[in-house]
């Protein structure tokens, strides 16, 4: 394995673990932010560096679209309901799955560390997608899921052409327009406790019953 992928593998699927765990929306889109910037880099050979660099954009604007509805320091998002710990062990069963199913079953074009985080980012984002109650949580896993499918295209077809990158980032950020959209639409109906934002245990008492009735 190369070192150097192994290592962008580990930090983009360290940042979706930080996305869907952190209840701070701020900490919680800075990893989405490192995996949207570091997936581009596990690759084998390399993108144009002006093809890195349009990625570079698109995923800084797809992130950002969404920090103007959440930046807020006292947003808060629900977290994960199985914690970091939890969501770490799936992240790495699901690595190792992909290092053990490299190609699928046909002979990999691409490097087997992009079909690790793919598949890694792919189990992360089954428990938001599921389970999710908020549009921030729903709308990240959704972001994750398709980094990692692309991510496993990577591995097993190779490194995808100038054209394809560049629709990948316009795709992330209408994905992140998509959560924003959403997002601040939940607000302005001042939707709470599971629309965008949630107190979960910090609310008080009556405050699930008021929510509910808006």
């Amino acid at each position: 394995m190369n070192p150097a992928l192994l290592a962008a593998a580990a930090v983009a699927v360290a940042g979706g673990v930080i996305c869907l765990s952190a209840r701070d929306a701020r900490l919680a889109l800075a990893g989405l932010a490192a995996t949207l910037l570091v997936a581009p880099l596990i690759a084998d050979p390399l993108p144009a560096p002006t093809v890195v660099a349009a990625r570079v954009v698109s995923a800084a604007l797809a992130v950002y679209l969404p920090w103007i509805v959440v930046r807020d320091p006292s947003a808060a998002t629900r977290g994960s309901l199985l914690g970091w710990r939890v969501e770490t062990l799936v992240a790495a069963a699901a690595f190792v799955i992909g290092f053990g199913t490299a190609g699928l079953g046909a002979a990999p074009l691409g490097p087997a560390e992009a079909q690790d985080a793919g598949f890694a980012l792919v189990a992360l984002s089954v428990g938001p997608i599921v389970f999710g109650r908020d549009i921030f949580r729903l709308g990240s896993g959704a972001v994750l899921l398709v980094a990692g499918t692309l991510l496993v295209r990577v591995g097993v077809a190779g490194t995808p052409s100038a054209l394809e990158q560049l629709v990948t980032g316009v795709l992330f950020i209408a994905l992140g327009g998509i959560v924003a959209f959403l997002a601040a639409n939940a607000v302005a109906a001042g939707a709470a406790g599971g629309a965008i934002l949630d107190g979960g245990a910090d609310e008080p008492a009556d405050r699930p019953t008021q929510a509910r009735g808006r």
